[in-house]
């Protein structure tokens, strides 16, 4: 049973891949600093099941809302 829990977790967590383009963005300089907010804020906020189903939708929610180009 822990390692079909190990299994599952590792594959829902290798499925996290969005690429933020910078040129696209309305500010690219602050790209770094707004996934460190956009991270905390998912953290402080969602409990931690909802973060390992929906984590990578909350931050492309997140870093949409501040500006930034979303390719994926």
């Amino acid at each position: 049973m822990k390692k079909l829990m190990m299994l599952v977790s590792l594959s829902l967590c290798s499925c996290s891949d969005y690429i933020i383009d910078p040129r696209a963005s309305k500010h690219p300089k602050e790209l770094i600093r707004d996934k460190i907010e956009c991270e905390s804020l998912i953290k402080e906020n969602v409990n931690s099941i909802v973060r390992l189903v929906d984590g990578d939708t909350l931050m492309r929610k997140c870093l949409s809302n501040r500006g930034h180009s979303i390719l994926n």
